[in-house]
């Protein structure tokens, strides 16, 4: 097992080296999926564990000799992303299991943040003053990102968190979910879309949305627009062959029977 910790943190040791046996008590669980996501107490106060599921026998070849596991990028990726003044949840220290000197399984505990993420948000209930502010602020905080050369790939609203600002009368916002980032150059605005298409935005808000952006980034908002529309199709395309794959195997499957 590979235990490393914020040195912040390394007076715990001995309290997160018990996570990676499991010898911990969800205070709550967000996510039972894939991963799984637990709110935990240690020493009085609150972590985030994630649990990565277990990669495939392929992946975990690969996570042992070539490339860094789901874990390490976070927590990696977070010290980064702080550096460069860009909230995200403070990482404590991951944790990669091994099994006969293979990768088994990643933690990741971070600092618990207790803001809602966008998904949870119930945009029904909120003003509509406050629905264009909220948006607007999303989008300086997209080019925000893009300007400190930093692109998440998972960009959607279960990954944002988000506060409002009383003192300054904005809305603030922080990264989860990070251990796919891309750093290291602007991206162009089709990257930008392609993060925008992952939001779920509904027709009627695409063009306020979109044309905030153009105006900021100094881009034309026709091309945005044929972009942001050309990831939606495509998405949409996928499912539609997906569909008939799935019904394809479902009908020769019967037939058989």
């Amino acid at each position: 097992m590979k235990l490393h910790i914020h040195p912040d943190y390394e007076f715990m040791r001995p309290e997160i080296k018990k996570i990676a046996s499991g010898d911990y008590v969800p205070d709550r669980i967000f996510c039972n999926n894939r991963n799984v996501v637990s709110k935990i107490t240690l020493a009085g106060r609150a972590f985030v564990v994630k649990k990565y599921k277990r990669p495939t026998i392929a992946n975990c070849i690969i996570y042992t000799f070539f490339r860094k596991s789901k874990a390490r990028r976070a927590y990696e990726y977070a010290l980064r992303l702080l550096r460069l003044g860009i909230d995200t949840p403070f990482p404590v220290a991951y944790i990669e299991d091994k099994r006969c000197g293979f990768f088994h399984t990643g933690y990741l505990i971070t600092e618990y943040m207790d803001y809602p993420t966008l998904a949870e948000m119930k945009a029904e209930s909120m003003p509509v003053d406050e629905l264009y502010k909220l948006g607007n602020d999303l989008i300086s905080f997209t080019i925000m990102l893009q300007e400190k050369r930093a692109l998440p790939l998972d960009y959607n609203p279960s990954n944002i968190f988000y506060r409002y600002d009383e003192q300054t009368g904005h809305f603030s916002f922080a990264l989860t979910d990070i251990n796919r980032m891309r750093f290291g150059r602007i991206p162009w605005s089709r990257d930008a879309m392609r993060s925008f298409e992952q939001f779920g935005i509904t027709t009627d808000k695409l063009y306020h949305f979109l044309l905030g952006y153009a105006i900021e980034r100094n881009v034309d908002i026709d091309l945005c627009m044929y972009e942001f529309l050309s990831f939606r199709l495509m998405k949409k395309f996928r499912r539609f062959l997906k569909g008939k794959v799935k019904e394809g195997f479902e009908r020769h499957k019967h037939a058989e029977a």
